[in-house]
């Protein structure tokens, strides 16, 4: 009988999600900071990245060092008390656990420091932009900086005061606006997409700035597509026609085409589609045989997302890293001590 209402359930699950099976960020209150007692390693991946315990969710290589960075709760093994992790490693294999990055503290993300990106810039100078979510659920745009650069480490990262860089201004859903991508320059600006949503349109916004501090959104989206939802993650960058190397995020030139990669909030999966970027009106249209949306190219047809890409100049190449999540229970999670792998 158990069997049959298992089975009964596996239909239903189906019926509803329209045939996909979905991963889910729920809130758990009674398990978010019940702390693991004793970690079991069963299936504890010794490959992929993952920290010793609880549950994780932008990469970064500087001066021969890689810093992956990520969504984490220190206090348990489901969905809350999100800070940005921070581990190191020089072969992308064995990794160092260092203190959090960013930890939720002023106005602007009292109540979440969530996904962002690095960006180095032409002073070598590493920089993070990050979404922060304050006490009414308005998510802003900020960035941090590390607090002392001859750190090989970077172990500790500051908020400057003028914090936050870009608020969602008039028509831009307030509660439906972060992740910033990695930056590029062209023409004498830095640019810059966060994900965004309207009345289920999916939008990426583009945010333009000479200097990284002061931005100012386009006139136009640089892309969007109907009845796709929230775009979560955008990420955006070249990708060669007549090589196999991977390409830095500013380059331009002849045989070069784009990818978008949007991690759709509805659907938990991540689709891209390969297009061509229209520098003069900063605008992205996909190749007519790219299809935006639930329709179009997945990464990966497994449980893969929020995935990020880099560009690692050591070795002319990028990279591309996803979150897996867990089909277990959250009750499972908490019994095991951890959840999620890179």
């Amino acid at each position: 009988m158990a069997i049959w209402n298992l089975l009964w359930l596996y239909i239903l699950i189906l019926y509803v999600n329209n045939g996909r099976m979905e991963a889910s960020h729920k809130v758990y209150p009674q398990f978010q900071s019940l702390s693991a007692v004793n970690i079991s390693q069963l299936h504890h991946t010794a490959f992929h990245f993952q920290p010793p315990k609880n549950w994780i969710n932008g990469p970064m290589y500087y001066n021969g060092i890689y810093h992956i960075f990520y969504q984490y709760n220190p206090k348990g093994a489901v969905w809350g008390n999100i800070v940005w992790g921070h581990s190191v490693s020089k072969d992308l294999i064995n990794w160092k656990e260092l203190e959090p990055a960013i930890c939720p503290s002023k106005h602007f993300d009292i109540d979440g420091a969530w996904s962002g990106s690095t960006t180095i810039l032409p002073s070598n100078k590493p920089i993070i932009l990050y979404t922060g979510v304050d006490s009414n659920g308005i998510q802003t745009q900020n960035y941090a900086v590390p607090a002392n650069l001859s750190d090989p480490y970077l172990r500790k990262w500051i908020k400057p005061g003028n914090n936050p860089l870009i608020d969602p201004e008039n028509g831009v859903n307030a509660t439906a606006f972060r992740d910033p991508s990695t930056a590029w320059w062209l023409n004498g600006r830095w640019r810059v997409l966060v994900g965004s949503e309207r009345n289920s349109r999916g939008i990426a916004y583009l945010y333009r700035s000479r200097d990284f501090i002061h931005w100012t959104k386009a006139k136009h989206p640089f892309h969007s597509a109907p009845n796709t939802g929230m775009w979560e993650c955008p990420d955006f960058y070249p990708v060669s026609l007549s090589s196999k190397e991977g390409l830095d995020p500013s380059y331009m030139g002849k045989h070069v085409k784009h990818v978008l990669k949007v991690s759709l909030d509805d659907a938990r999966y991540d689709y891209y589609t390969l297009g061509t970027y229209l520098t003069n009106d900063d605008k992205y249209v996909p190749d007519n045989a790219s299809v935006d949306g639930w329709a179009g190219l997945r990464y990966d047809y497994g449980n893969f997302y929020a995935s990020k890409t880099f560009f690692d100049p050591a070795k002319r190449r990028r990279i591309l890293w996803g979150w897996v999540n867990e089909s277990d229970f959250a009750q499972d999670d908490v019994k095991k001590g951890w959840a999620g792998i890179q």
